[in-house]
């Protein structure tokens, strides 16, 4: 098992380590994102002050440009003539020429500076051409460029003329090289209009030299670079990558999603990681006024460098922080343990029973902290464990003298329940004796109970019984007279309605009667009907149509009679059916009258002759069962006095046989108290013997 100093050491030091490995992982965490931060700043300040200073230049060459060309506009006093007189575009060409020339020298880095007329109603090489070699160099008046010879779609050779013009707009041409100089230039043309109409251009071509100077200048940790590209992103300068080269085409698409975030307005100075040549980088890009993009470019390893040296700072950190808490938690460890083992080794003597006071355990008793506590109750226990000795020698005395008082005492006591157990022995047996004569008599007496309960229960049965005879017999009288009545109701309600049936059954024969009306009719129908076809014959072709009108009610009166004779048929049978109900109702009212009525009142006398009967054998039951009610009382009273007799005598023969039984255990008690007595003695001894053992003193 590991000590409590090994414990308190091993703690310290995995809470040092633990709490330097949190505090190190936070401030490594702390430190990337400040070191991040500072790096994207870095980065992104150094891509925005270069941007700016190429901005600068390329502004103030388009505020020459634009100034220069309104100057021209205002400079045109007469356009109309401008479009029609040679001799006044050439004097206003002279006019123009010096000052495009102060405009071009006071320009930084201006290469050539061009005023061109528009060749529709100018002559093809009218305007304003100069250019120098280098800045150090005098502008020299050369001859414009032919329009005639080229087509203004050939944007090759004339589209810094026509291009511009077409925007409609003051525009920034790409950078290009120029041949004769072999030096890369880059132009800023505005257009000029009068009245809506093209008078021409203004332009200036600066040496793109100087930009490329700027951008060259930009640096950032230890190698990055700055490069420029078009918005086409083509490659303007760049250090390793060749001019006019598209961004997506570099290293077989390699640098295809760096051109995809310079398309991206929302990238603008934040970074974006590529990766260029096996290498992964972050760039940074800033637009230009001319609408090209300066990119900044560094590897990511030298952003992260300084994140590497704040890790190697923080681990120092941290090693040093654990050491010093090992050396810490040992000294501490080592103060917290030594009072405990003198505790312990207190502790150690009392476990073998040594008692005696320790001036050790005085001063560490004084201490203020947890072993000072401890020590006090080390103390506190020893000077109780004394008060235990001391108290168990004197109680030992008391106990030793004790037992011999009570041995005394002991001998006495079982001598006496020796005779007082031979006589409840004898007593018990009389009682016992008297007792089963009284179970007998009072078996006897329960068997009679028993015979005079069921009696009882016999007669209780036959007088319910009979008061439910008495309740059917008065029932059935009830229903007796109600059937009567209803018999009554039923015969006379019978007859009434036979009568009735008699007296419409007579409708019959004024059915039969009415049958016979209309066959009279449909006689004289027919008959009407045949002297009709004889007038209608006689009449020839007129009386066709009433013939046959008269044929068809010849033919009705037939149908009539037909539907008559069956309306008899049917009479007749009716008749006959009327005839045989009231022959069964005659039937039906004599067999109630005479049969019904006068067995139903034979009933009524038997059924209360039947409930007469039944009260007399109701009366009877009840005086039965009177007497037997009387006579179990008496039979209980009997056997519960018996039972009583009995349960005493039982019970004194069992008291007396409870106390012969425990006067038997006195003694055996008695003898197992002279034996603890003896053992009580023993033991007296014993513990003199362990406090012996105790050292106080």
């Amino acid at each position: 098992m590991k000590t409590i100093k090994a414990k308190v050491l091993g703690l310290i030091v995995v809470c040092a380590v633990i709490s330097t490995a949190l505090c190190g992982w936070m401030s490594l965490s702390e430190a990337t994102k400040i070191s991040d931060s500072n790096a994207d700043e870095i980065m992104a300040m150094q891509c925005s002050d270069s941007s700016q200073k190429i901005d600068t230049m390329l502004e103030r060459v388009a505020q020459s440009v634009d100034t220069l060309a309104e100057i021209a506009v205002q400079s045109l006093t007469d356009f109309k003539q401008f479009q029609t007189s040679d001799a006044y575009v050439k004097e206003y060409t002279e006019a123009m020429r010096p000052i495009a020339l102060e405009f071009a020298n006071n320009t930084q880095g201006a290469l050539t500076y061009y005023i061109r007329f528009n060749p529709e109603f100018t002559s093809p090489t009218s305007g304003i051409f100069a250019s120098r070699n280098s800045s150090d160099e005098k502008f020299e008046q050369l001859t414009p460029t032919d329009f005639s010879i080229y087509d203004p779609d050939d944007l090759a050779y004339v589209g810094w003329y026509y291009i511009p013009v077409q925007n409609g707009k003051a525009t920034w041409m790409d950078p290009y090289l120029n041949a004769n100089i072999n030096v890369y230039m880059i132009s800023y043309v505005v257009p000029i209009y009068v009245d809506g109409v093209s008078v021409g251009i203004v332009g200036m071509d600066v040496d793109f030299g100087k930009i490329e100077e700027i951008a060259g200048a930009t640096t950032v940790f230890e190698t990055g670079t700055a490069g420029i590209v078009n918005s086409a992103n083509q490659v303007m300068y760049h250090g390793n990558i060749a001019f006019g080269t598209a961004l997506g085409e570099v290293n077989g698409g390699e640098l295809s999603g760096l051109a995809t975030a310079l398309d991206d307005d929302s990238k603008v100075l934040t970074g974006i990681s590529y990766r260029y040549e096996g290498q992964k980088k972050i760039a940074y890009y800033q637009k230009l006024v001319n609408g090209m993009k300066l990119v900044l470019a560094a590897p990511e390893s030298e952003i992260k460098a300084q994140a590497g040296r704040m890790l190697r700072a923080i681990l120092i950190a941290e090693g040093v922080a654990i050491i010093f808490a090992a050396l810490v938690g040992f000294f501490l460890s080592n103060g917290i343990t030594k009072p405990i083992r003198q505790v312990t080794e207190i502790v150690r003597r009392n476990a073998g029973l040594d008692l005696r006071k320790d001036e050790q355990i005085d001063k560490l008793a004084k201490a203020k902290d947890e072993t000072g506590a401890m020590a006090r109750a080390v103390m506190e226990m020893d000077e109780k464990l004394r008060e235990m000795v001391a108290q168990l020698e004197k109680t030992g005395s008391i106990v030793q003298r004790n037992a011999e008082q009570l041995k005394d005492a002991s001998n006495m006591v079982s001598e006496m329940c020796s005779d007082n157990s031979a006589t409840t022995e004898e007593l018990a047996a009389a009682m016992e004796e008297a007792s089963a004569t009284s179970e007998d008599i009072n078996r006897n007496i329960g068997t009679v109970n028993e015979n005079a309960k069921e009696i009882m229960t016999l007669s209780e049965n036959g007088e319910s019984d009979a008061g439910k005879i008495l309740e059917r017999a008065k029932n059935l009288s009830t229903t007796t007279q109600k059937a009567v009545e209803r018999t009554r109701t039923m015969y006379e309600q019978v007859r009434k309605e036979s009568e009735t049936a008699i007296v419409k059954a007579k409708a019959v024969e004024k059915i039969n009667e009415l049958t016979q009306t209309i066959l009279q009719i449909s006689s004289q129908t027919n008959l009407l009907a045949l002297n009709a076809s004889i007038e209608a014959a006689r009449a020839g072709e007129a009386g066709k149509g009433f013939a046959v009108v008269a044929e068809e009610i010849g033919h009705l009166a037939s149908q009539t009679q037909e539907t008559v004779k069956n309306i008899e048929d049917i009479i007749s049978e009716v008749y006959a059916a009327v005839n045989g109900m009231k022959s069964c109702l005659n039937d039906s009212t004599e067999f109630l009258e005479k049969t019904v009525l006068t067995d139903y009142g034979e009933f009524d006398e038997v059924s209360v002759q039947y409930a007469a009967d039944a009260q007399n054998f109701e009366s009877s039951m009840k005086e039965i069962t009177r007497e037997v009610r009387s006579l179990g009382d008496a039979i209980g009273d009997i056997a519960e006095a018996i039972d009583g007799i009995s349960k005493m005598t039982g019970e004194s023969a069992q008291g007396i046989s409870l106390i012969a039984e425990k006067t038997t255990e006195i003694v055996q008690k008695m003898s197992d108290e002279t034996e603890m007595v003896e053992e009580n003695r023993e033991n007296a001894g014993k513990l003199a013997e362990i406090v012996g053992k105790f050292t106080v003193e």
